[in-house]
């Protein structure tokens, strides 16, 4: 199944192209997102952390990578891996960028990259140090194949490759994601210790980061996708919806985690623009288009409250 989108105006132009893997993928590998852009202008973007790892082979720009939390240096990559995020990213380019993203369950990542995955915990990592000698040509392949379908193909090919190799999850670590995950990170970590045993160090090597980040991850989507189906409802409503002690208590999290308040994320993601589509993953709230001029906001000054 393939869906394409497209927009050309005055200033610029976009494309993306949106396709299911093959059906031995499904489950694992979520989704293929094509995209070409010619902006003619700078764009940035705030990159909200994720259940899921995004794979990049990049075509034509790079991406300038920082935390959009705690700074640090900015990263220039155009072919990447991003593993699992406690806090958001900038994400920077000119505006003219092509290439394809795919995004991969936690699990899959392991089974594709196997214990390199331990490393990938908020990093941005180039993919070329994680490819076989004879797969480091992928991304140069991708970009000179005959259309979308071609590239789909071997992006198929690969994957599943990679995934006949037979990296798999501990069965504790299975079972303490799929109770995270039914919970939206509401279980407590040491509920799962006591069920699963040495849950802690099989997490980090297995998905990159510890059982608690990993649940304030999938409590952090909650939140997000109850403000966004609910725009009306009040920040002390949907603290009580996604268990929160209060609304003070979610605003300091959503901060520590995003760098600016609910309110001052959706007043970002609300702004009216046709010049690229904003979520990288289909059915998640994943990103805001920033103004050029848009630095982090830890304290959310002058926001919206929601």
């Amino acid at each position: 199944m393939r869906m394409d989108q497209g927009f050309s105006e005055t200033d610029g132009e976009w494309q993306t192209v949106h396709a299911l893997p093959e059906t031995r993928l499904r489950g694992q590998v979520l989704e293929y997102r094509g995209y070409r852009l010619n902006l003619r202008r700078l764009r940035r973007r705030l990159e909200v952390p994720t259940d899921a790892l995004t794979v990049t082979f990049g075509f034509e720009g790079s991406l300038r990578l920082t935390d959009a939390v705690l700074g640090g240096p900015v990263v220039p990559l155009s072919s990447m891996v991003a593993g699992l995020r406690r806090t958001a990213t900038v994400a920077e380019h000119s505006g003219s960028l092509s290439g394809v993203a795919v995004s991969l369950t936690p699990q899959a990542a392991y089974g594709v990259f196997g214990p390199a995955v331990a490393e990938l915990g908020d990093q941005w990592v180039d993919i070329r140090q994680l490819l076989r000698r004879q797969e480091r040509h992928l991304a140069e392949q991708l970009a000179d194949a005959d259309g979308w379908d071609a590239r789909h193909a071997l992006l198929d090919a690969f994957f599943v490759a990679r995934l006949s190799a037979g990296h798999q999850w501990a069965p504790s670590v299975t079972t303490a994601w799929h109770e995270i995950r039914r919970t939206a990170g509401a279980v407590p970590v040491q509920q799962l210790a006591e069920l699963t045993g040495w849950l802690e160090l099989r997490f980090r090597e297995q998905l990159g980061m510890p059982p608690k980040q990993v649940a304030q991850i999938l409590r952090l989507q909650r939140t997000l996708a109850a403000f966004d189906a609910s725009p009306q409802s009040s920040g002390a409503q949907i603290a009580a919806e996604c268990g929160f002690y209060d609304q003070a208590h979610l605003d300091r999290a959503f901060r520590a985690m995003v760098g600016h308040t609910p309110g001052d994320f959706f007043r970002h993601r609300g702004r009216p623009t046709r010049a690229e589509p904003t979520d990288r993953l289909t059915g998640q709230v994943t990103s805001a288009v920033l103004a050029a001029g848009s630095a982090r906001n830890t304290h959310g000054a002058g926001a919206p409250q929601r």
